[in-house]
C-alpha cells in the first residue's frame, strides 16, 4: 500500500492547486457497507492500528473527494487520546452539526459516512448508540483490503439510504449484512439493488443468513443479481458453518477478530456470522478488483460512456463488466476438501456437493491471483471448477432467475435483462 499522508496534501475544497505538480491518481475501489453506525475513532481505521501500522492509509485522494462532493465542511478530524468519552465529547458539536445524506470523510482514514438517520439523535455516531455491528462489518472490509475505500452508510434496511449507495457511480462493490431473522422466504429484496448491479455496473455482496435454510428466496442474497454469502470457518476447522444458509454464491470467514466496541478505541474480539463473512468476501472481491485495475492500468470508477455495459475496467485493450468479474470470481474461489478439514465445530466440505458455493473468497489462497488470471490481466490460470459444481449452481442460478423475475415485488419483474454468464 502506498506510504503517502493525506493529512501533507492540499485539501481546499478537496482539489489540489493545479499549480503544484501532483502525480497521477492511482488505481482504487469503493466499497460502501450500509448498516448501523460505525465507530469511526477505533485504532482500526487508523495509522498505528493493527491494520496500517506505521503506514498512514492513503486510498482516498484529493480526486476522490473532489468527485464525491467533500470539501473542508465535511472532513472530520477526530480528537484521539484513546479515551473515547472524552474524545466524543471533544467532537460532539462536529457530529451534532452533520447532515443526513451527505457524505464524510474521516481525515486519515480510507473511510467515507453518510448517515440516514431519521430520530433526530447525534448524526453519523449517536452517541446513545453503543452498537458494534456497523464496526464490524467495515473493519471485516479493510481485514481482507485495508487499501478498499469504505463508503459506510448509517442505516439499516432504509430504502433511502440504499437508494442512494446503489445510484451512487463512484461505488464500485455493495456489502449488505440484514434481512429477515431466521431466513424467512418473504419476497422482498434491497431497494435499489437491481438498479445499482443490472444497470449501474456494481456487485452487491448480501448475508444469505445464520440459518440451514435454502438461498434462494432470501430478501439478503436470495435475488439472481445478488452474490449471497455463507459461513466457513477459515484458518481453523476449514469446514462450513452448519448454521449458514444452503446453497450460498459463496463462503466468506464465519468468525473473525475484528473492531468491536461502539465506545472504545482498541478492543478487537471474535466475531461470528455471516453478517462478517459477507464483507470479507467483498473485500477480497474488491481486493481482485484492485489488483485488476492496477495490471490494466485502469482509473477511476465504473464507466458507463462509450460502453455497451457499465465496465469496472475500460482501457484501450481490455473491458471487464461486473458480470465477467463475477464469473472470474467463480472460478477463483477456493473450494476446500474433505483433506483440509480439522475436527471441529463445523462440517467437512465434500467437493462434489457444492455446500460453499462456488467456493471461498478470502484474500488467501490465491483467490486473488486466480481472479486477476481469469480476467486475463496477468499470471496463470490454475484453478477451474469442475463439472458437477458448475451444473449444480448453474441450476441454483436458474431457480434464482425464475423465482425473482416472477415476483410482481421484485425489481425484475417484467425486465428482460438477464446478463449473468453462466459457466
Amino acid at each position: 500500500m502506498a506510504a503517502m499522508l493525506l493529512t501533507a496534501l492540499p485539501l481546499t475544497g478537496a482539489v489540489a492547486d493545479p499549480a503544484d505538480p501532483v502525480d497521477a491518481p492511482d488505481p482504487r475501489v469503493v466499497v460502501a457497507v450500509i448498516d448501523q453506525p460505525m465507530n469511526p475513532y477505533h485504532d482500526w481505521y487508523h495509522q498505528g492500528g493493527p491494520l496500517y501500522g506505521d503506514t498512514a492509509p492513503s486510498s482516498v485522494t484529493p480526486e476522490l473527494l473532489d468527485e464525491l462532493g467533500i470539501d473542508e465542511d465535511h472532513i472530520i478530524q477526530l480528537t484521539r487520546t484513546g479515551d473515547w468519552a472524552a474524545d466524543f465529547a471533544a467532537d460532539k458539536a462536529t457530529f451534532d452539526a452533520a447532515k443526513d445524506g451527505e457524505l464524510y470523510w474521516y481525515e486519515g482514514t480510507n473511510v467515507i459516512a453518510a448517515s440516514f438517520d431519521t430520530d433526530d439523535t447525534t448524526q453519523l455516531l449517536p452517541d446513545t448508540n453503543a452498537e458494534s455491528h456497523g464496526t464490524g462489518t467495515s473493519g471485516a472490509v479493510l481485514l481482507a483490503n485495508p487499501d478498499a475505500v469504505i463508503i459506510h452508510v448509517d442505516s439499516f434496511t432504509d430504502t433511502a439510504a440504499e437508494e442512494f449507495v446503489a445510484n451512487l457511480p463512484a461505488v464500485d462493490i455493495l456489502s449488505s449484512s440484514y434481512g429477515f431473522i431466521g431466513g424467512a422466504p418473504i419476497p422482498l429484496s434491497v431497494d435499489g439493488s437491481y438498479d445499482g448491479v443490472v444497470r449501474n455496473g456494481k456487485l452487491h455482496f448480501g448475508a444469505a443468513g445464520n440459518q440451514p435454510t435454502p438461498d434462494q428466496q432470501s430478501m439478503a442474497g436470495g435475488a439472481w443479481w445478488l452474490i449471497g454469502v455463507g459461513g466457513y470457518h477459515e484458518g481453523s476447522t476449514e469446514g462450513q458453518e452448519p448454521l449458514a444458509a444452503l446453497t450460498p454464491d459463496f463462503a466468506g470467514d464465519f468468525t473473525q477478530a475484528l473492531p468491536r466496541c461502539g465506545r472504545c478505541e482498541d478492543q478487537v474480539a471474535p466475531y461470528s456470522g455471516t453478517s462478517f463473512s459477507t464483507p470479507r468476501a467483498a473485500g477480497a472481491a474488491s481486493l481482485a478488483l484492485l489488483q485488476a485495475r492496477q495490471a490494466a492500468g485502469h482509473v477511476g470508477g465504473i464507466v458507463t460512456e462509450g460502453v455497451d455495459r457499465p465496465a469496472m475496467i475500460h482501457t484501450d485493450t481490455v473491458t471487464v463488466t461486473n458480470w465477467d468479474l463475477r464469473r472470474a470470481l467463480e472460478e477463483a474461489a477456493w473450494t476446500p476438501t474433505v483433506a483440509d478439514y480439522n475436527p471441529g465445530a463445523a462440517i467437512p466440505v465434500v467437493a462434489a456437493a457444492p455446500q460453499v458455493g462456488w467456493g471461498v473468497l478470502t484474500p488467501e489462497r490465491d483467490v486473488v491471483e486466480q481472479t486477476v488470471a481469469h480476467l486475463g490481466l496477468g499470471g496463470e490460470v490454475t484453478r477451474t471448477k469442475p463439472v458437477e459444481t458448475c451444473t449444480f449452481m448453474t441450476v441454483n442460478q436458474e431457480i434464482r432467475h425464475a423465482y425473482w423475475d416472477a415476483l410482481i415485488t421484485s425489481d425484475s419483474f417484467g425486465q428482460d435483462d438477464y446478463p449473468y454468464q453462466a459457466c
